[in-house]
C-alpha cells in the first residue's frame, strides 16, 4: 500500500528557536506527539515526545530550553509513492514512530508508526484494506487528517 493512501496529510509544525514547553502544548492541545521543525519552508528537524521526556530527564528548563537542543536534524524522510512496508522497516531500523512525507521537496504530512499499525490490524488479506483504515478512522474516504496549522532526536 502506498504512503499516499496511509498518512496523516497536513503537517503542525515549529521553529527551532522556539520553547520545548510551547512545543508540548502545541502538540497536546493537538493530539499529535511530533512536530516538523521548519526554517521557513525548509524541514530541518523533527521534535518528538521522546525528545520532550529526554529534556525532562536531562533536568532542563523546558521554558527556556530552545527545540534546536532537542530535535532531531535533517530527519529521514518518504514519498507519497513509498510502500508502507518499506516505511515500516525503515521506521524500524532507524528506531523512530514518524517519519515526514514530501512531496517535491515539501513537507505534506506524517506517516506515524500507529498509521501502519492501523494498516495492519484492520486489513483484510483482500484489498478492501484501505476501508478498512477509513473505517477505523471514522471517516467514509479519503485519509485521515490533520488540520494544517501555520508555524507560530529521535521521533
Amino acid at each position: 500500500v502506498k504512503i499516499s493512501l496511509v498518512y496523516s496529510p497536513g503537517v503542525l509544525d515549529a521553529e527551532a528557536d522556539e520553547s520545548l514547553t510551547a512545543a508540548a502544548m502545541r502538540m497536546r492541545d493537538n493530539d499529535i506527539s511530533s512536530l516538523a521543525i521548519m526554517q521557513g519552508s525548509e524541514l530541518i528537524g523533527m521534535l518528538s515526545e521522546r525528545d520532550i521526556v529526554q529534556a525532562v530527564v536531562d533536568g532542563v528548563n523546558p521554558i527556556r530550553t530552545r527545540i534546536g537542543r532537542y530535535m532531531t536534524e535533517n530527519p529521514a524522510t518518504v514519498n507519497l509513492e513509498d510502500d508502507s512496508a518499506d516505511v515500516a522497516r525503515r521506521m524500524i531500523e532507524l528506531g523512530i514512530r514518524h517519519l515526514p512525507v514530501v512531496e517535491g521537496g515539501r513537507v505534506v504530512g506524517v506517516v506515524s508508526a500507529r498509521d501502519l499499525l492501523t494498516l495492519e490490524a484492520r486489513a483484510p488479506e483482500s484489498t478492501s484494506h484501505i476501508s478498512a483504515i477509513r473505517a477505523a478512522r471514522g471517516r467514509a474516504e479519503g485519509p485521515a487528517v490533520i488540520v494544517p496549522i501555520a508555524s507560530s532526536g529521535r521521533t
